[in-house]
């Protein structure tokens, strides 16, 4: 008879273990987090654990974060839904950035990699800009062995060789290393269809940005599912297709962070529900 208290609730355990449902895989910029300790005047602490109450479970972080900011974001609960590098590889080769970047990989336990690969000057030439996207390239294959997947986003800057699908184009041609992060909000800028550079990147997306814009004509950043970008149709169609990864929340430009936070939070988990 002793034993069967311990078994009964070993059961009962195991069945509401079963039973909890996964946390969503939303996540925010720990740039946003930023903005809302500012805005609301409160701390980098205080911010962050508002937004987790939410119902954010993960953040994008950039690899010269700081270690306090990131030690809060663990204790918090916070997943390590990406890492952002700035390696400006349009103005030579950057080894010691490159170690820097590889180093917090390691260190912080992160395996996607975000590259922002810099801006080319306006004078660049031909040869500047295939000797920038040869960097990239190489990186992207150092990093592969060490277990990290470097992406690129479509940039919104006509001066980024990932400005538009053209030119991911190119520098998708010259490697297999290289995923890609879909920004949705991005395509537009460049006068991209979403749903078009979606389909033709399909299989290398290994990260997304759920990015909302006012209007064709207005490129102010808005809370996912309010603006023109049809964010639920491409995550339900990346869902379907078997994504499993993060969707991060961006909208860089807000001036109601914790708010628009919440609403765009809403917005992606309705999607998710249905």
């Amino acid at each position: 008879m002793k034993f069967l208290i311990p078994l009964a609730l070993a059961a009962l355990c195991l069945g509401s273990c079963a039973s909890k449902p996964e946390e969503p895989k939303i996540s925010i910029f720990c740039d946003h987090i930023w903005t809302v300790a500012h805005q609301e005047d409160i701390s980098f602490a205080e911010a962050a654990a508002r937004v987790r109450e939410i119902g954010y479970t993960g953040a994008d972080v950039r690899v010269l974060q700081k270690p306090e900011e990131l030690r809060t974001l663990d204790s918090l609960g916070f997943a390590h839904s990406c890492a952002i590098a700035d390696i400006d590889f349009s103005t030579g080769d950057q080894p010691e950035m490159e170690d820097i970047a590889l180093n917090f990989m390691k260190m912080h336990d992160y395996e996607r990699l975000l590259l922002v690969p810099g801006l080319m000057a306006p004078d660049a030439t031909t040869e500047d800009r295939a000797a920038a996207r040869r960097r990239i390239v190489a990186f992207a294959a150092k990093a592969k062995a060490q277990g990290v997947q470097v992406m690129l986003e479509d940039y919104d800057n006509p001066r980024s060789l990932c400005f538009n699908t053209e030119r991911l184009d190119t520098l998708f041609a010259l490697s297999g290393d290289l995923g890609h992060v879909f920004d949705t909000g991005n395509y537009i800028y460049a006068g991209d269809d979403a749903l078009e550079a979606y389909k033709r990147y399909r299989d290398r997306i290994g990260h997304v940005h759920l990015k909302d814009r006012v209007s064709p004509t207005d490129m102010h950043c808005v809370p996912a599912g309010t603006g023109c970008i049809p964010i639920a149709d491409l995550v339900r169609d990346l869902l379907a297709t078997g994504y499993t990864g993060w969707l991060t929340v961006e909208q860089y430009g807000s001036r109601q962070m914790l708010s628009d936070s919440r609403t765009a939070y809403e917005n992606i988990l309705s999607i998710l529900s249905k």
